[in-house]
């Protein structure tokens, strides 16, 4: 089993990298959003809120760059976070 950490970030990474992951994605992964803590949780939000927004993203071009900016600062967090 992949730990959590490790899913976020390879989520992130493909979403920073023109990539997506959808709600399908993240329910089926082996992660249990109420159980984590700090940038972990903070990056699952993220992530849900990425994965939701589809619709917005189809339509303002604008926003999916501006969401992938934040998803990289959230990747940034992760990785420097210790406590994980």
């Amino acid at each position: 089993m992949t730990d959590a950490r490790t899913l976020l970030i390879g989520f992130l990474r493909r979403i920073i990298d023109g990539g997506d992951v959808t709600n399908d994605e993240l329910n089926a992964a082996t992660v249990d959003p109420a159980a984590l803590r700090g940038a972990e949780r903070n990056a699952w939000h993220g992530l849900s809120y990425w994965a939701d927004d589809d619709d917005i993203r189809s339509k303002d071009p604008a926003y999916a760059p501006a969401r992938r900016s934040q998803l990289a600062d959230l990747l940034t967090d992760l990785e420097n976070d210790n406590d994980g």
